[in-house]
């Protein structure tokens, strides 16, 4: 516990021996405590920044995947109408084609039974003038053999 003479550069004090030597270790660990503080602290607060700057990239990344999603859906509902669009004026085209070709298929059946009557009606006209012809006359009807040439 003697008293020792420090020099402090602009002042000299006398302290005992023992207290230098618990001050003057003490005091550079609380410097190095309170550096250590402060340093943990701008780190604490600088992950704080960059955590808050993260979570707003996710934000807007997210909102930014959502309006593509919503552009996505909106061009496939504007493609599918298109299609659809395209499948109606197709059908009616296909329907107005198909009514054409029924009715010339009609028209085309309606000709063939006309004609085919016709025909009949002249087979049967001249049926009825052979009949006439033959009232008058006596005749026999004989069937017609067909020789065929086969070769064996």
């Amino acid at each position: 516990m003697a008293d020792v003479t420090v020099n402090l550069l602009y002042t000299e004090i006398q302290a005992p021996l023992g207290l230098i030597l618990l001050l003057g270790p003490g005091l550079v660990i609380l410097i190095c405590l309170v550096y250590g503080f402060v340093q943990q602290a701008a780190l604490s607060m600088e992950l704080r920044r960059v955590n808050k700057l993260l979570q707003q990239a996710r934000d807007l990344a997210q909102k930014a995947e959502q309006s593509r999603y919503v552009e996505l859906k909106s061009e496939m509902q504007k493609q599918i109408l298109e299609l659809q669009n395209q499948s109606a004026s197709r059908h009616s085209s296909l329907m107005a084609a198909v009514n054409g070709l029924q009715s010339a298929v009609e028209g085309s059946a309606h000709e063939t039974v006309n004609s085919l009557s016709a025909s009949v009606g002249e087979v049967e006209d001249r049926l009825t003038q052979l009949v006439e012809m033959a009232a008058g006359k006596d005749f026999e009807i004989r069937e017609k053999k067909i020789e065929s040439n086969q070769k064996q």
